[in-house]
C-alpha cells in the first residue's frame, strides 16, 4: 500500500479531526468533577484534572485514537499508564461530554501515587500499575457540559503546563 493510499485509508477510518484538533475544553461532569482537555494533534491530548478524587492528576502528550463520528461529534479513547481506559465522547456544538472510564482496582485503592504529572512519575506508576490488583475493574460512566471551549494551535506547549494546584484562582470556573 503507498503512503498516499495510507493516508486515505486512515482518514476514511477517523473523518475529518479538523474539527477537534487544536480544541481546548473544561468540562463540568453532574457529579462535581470537572476535567480539562487539550487536542494536541490527530493522535494526541492532554490533561487535568481540576476537581474532583483525581485532583492534582495530569499528562502531557498522551497517545489517543480520535475518530469522527458525525459533524461536531468525537469520540476519543486513551489508556493511561496506569492502565485506566478512557472514552470521552464530545458533542461540540452541543457543548456535552459523556465519558466511560474503566479503572483497575489498585488506582482506587491508591490514587495518591498517580495525583502528579503522570510523565514525570513513569517509573513509581508503572510499579504500581504491575503490582497491581488490576481487577476488579470499576466502570464509571458519567456525562457533563462543556464549560470552556477554545481553539489553539497544535502542539502548544503552554496550554497544559503546569499542576493544577498552581493554576490562577477561578481558572475551572472560567465560560465561554
Amino acid at each position: 500500500m503507498s503512503a498516499q493510499q495510507s493516508a486515505i485509508t486512515a482518514s476514511a477510518l477517523t473523518g475529518d479531526l479538523s474539527g477537534i484538533v487544536g480544541k481546548h475544553l473544561i468540562y463540568a461532569y453532574e457529579n462535581g468533577w470537572i476535567y480539562e482537555l487539550y487536542v494536541r494533534g490527530p493522535q494526541t491530548i492532554e490533561s487535568r484534572c481540576l476537581m474532583g478524587p483525581m485532583f492534582g492528576r495530569w499528562s502531557k502528550n498522551q497517545a489517543a485514537k480520535l475518530v469522527q463520528l458525525d459533524d461536531d461529534l468525537y469520540k476519543i479513547a486513551w489508556v493511561e499508564s496506569t492502565g485506566t481506559t478512557v472514552v470521552l465522547i464530545v458533542w461540540l456544538g452541543d457543548r456535552r461530554v459523556h465519558t466511560t472510564i474503566s479503572y483497575p482496582q489498585w488506582m482506587l485503592d491508591y490514587p495518591e501515587s498517580t495525583l502528579t504529572c503522570c510523565e514525570d512519575n513513569l517509573d513509581a506508576i508503572i510499579a504500581a500499575r504491575d503490582k497491581g490488583p488490576t481487577y476488579p475493574l470499576t466502570l464509571v460512566a458519567s456525562s457533563g457540559r462543556i464549560t470552556f471551549l477554545e481553539s489553539r494551535e497544535l502542539d502548544d506547549d503552554t496550554v497544559i503546563d503546569c499542576p493544577p494546584q498552581k493554576l490562577p484562582l477561578g481558572y475551572a470556573a472560567r465560560t465561554n
